[in-house]
């Protein structure tokens, strides 16, 4: 195996791999109204196919903010170029009652704002809304048909017309190679599953024509931040004992559970608010 074969392997199995996973398991979550854990493994699975995508065109996957999918968009875009989409419309034959065309930026930016980490916790909420799953199969058949070297030739022992992985995605918008990863596996077998189902149904942009579709879960929803509600409006409150027991849950909050800087600090001027308002300390 040569070295460039060797990389190429190690992508395969360290990042498409899992973020197959990934992916089939975020569209089970949709399908199911676990909203939570969907934009967890959506942000995740995003990530995974835009590192193997700088990975196999020579460039490193590490940033000082590994996770930050907007950022890793954006250095895959510099590759990309018009290979990926600008904006995501409603497939021709998926039949939705609501649908809102976004831009892929705003898109990846929705999924960064809703799945990262202190998200887990509901720290910030999130709005979920129907066409999400079917934008983010849209997104993933885009990134993921980039996972290839893009300047290599296709056929290098064959010196008449040949062309390179970026000039078949050109002439070839519906082609992605296949990779033998689970999504791979999932599509070509024959035989009906649960992640199967989970994966391709209603996946218009990788379900083979001939897959029997069903109706799936549907509709807007979304959690308000659980500081706002908990922490941050309680401290505002005109109600002394009110305020004062809601300073000591925050300063609790804060001590104890880890948040972003961010949160951190408009809790603690949320606190010396309350402080000043009530003269409590």
């Amino acid at each position: 195996m040569s070295i460039a074969s060797s990389k190429a392997s190690i992508v395969r199995d360290l990042f498409v791999r899992t973020a197959d996973e990934n992916y089939i398991t975020a569209r089970w979550c949709a399908a199911n109204g676990l909203n939570t854990d969907f934009l967890w493994l959506a942000l995740h699975a995003l990530e995974k196919y835009l590192k193997a995508v700088l990975l196999l065109n020579g460039q490193s996957s590490k940033r000082q903010d590994g996770h930050n999918i907007v950022e890793l968009y954006n250095d895959v875009k510099s590759i990309g170029n018009s290979l990926l989409p600008t904006t995501l419309i409603r497939p021709l034959n998926l039949d939705i009652n609501d649908w809102r065309d976004l831009s892929t930026d705003d898109f990846i930016a929705k999924i960064m704002r809703n799945g990262n980490a202190q998200n887990r916790y509901l720290i910030h909420g999130y709005i979920k809304e129907s066409e999400d799953i079917h934008m983010l199969d849209a997104m993933v058949f885009a990134i993921r048909r980039l996972i290839c070297p893009l300047e290599d030739r296709v056929f290098p022992s064959l010196n008449a017309a040949d062309f390179t992985y970026r000039e078949l995605l050109e002439r070839q918008p519906d082609y992605y190679g296949r990779m033998g990863m689970p999504l791979d596996k999932l599509i070509e077998t024959n035989e009906s599953s649960d992640s199967k189902t989970a994966a391709l149904n209603l996946n218009l942009a990788f379900a083979p024509n001939d897959f029997p579709h069903t109706s799936m879960r549907s509709g807007f929803c979304m959690r308000n931040p659980v500081i706002d509600y908990r922490i941050l409006e309680k401290l505002q409150s005109e109600n002394r004992n009110t305020a004062k027991e809601s300073i000591e849950i925050a300063n609790w909050f804060i001590e104890n559970i880890k948040t972003g800087r961010d949160v951190e600090s408009e809790i603690k001027n949320a606190v010396e608010a309350a402080n000043s308002r009530h003269k409590i300390s």
